[in-house]
């Protein structure tokens, strides 16, 4: 099911937000590493990197 978020200006990044819900499911957590893979123009991969 795809999401709709907003990017955001904090500092001099920007910002993606994933709703607290899709990041428990994923156990992803706050200091995790998530690697964002370009797979073609406005398209990307979005991966937590294993410990």
């Amino acid at each position: 099911m795809p999401l709709t978020r907003k990017a955001r200006v904090v500092g001099s990044s920007l910002v993606l937000t994933i709703p607290s819900q899709l990041a428990k499911a994923h156990d992803i957590n706050d200091g995790d590493d998530i690697e964002i893979i370009p797979m073609g123009i406005g398209e990307f991969k979005i991966r937590k990197l294993k410990k």
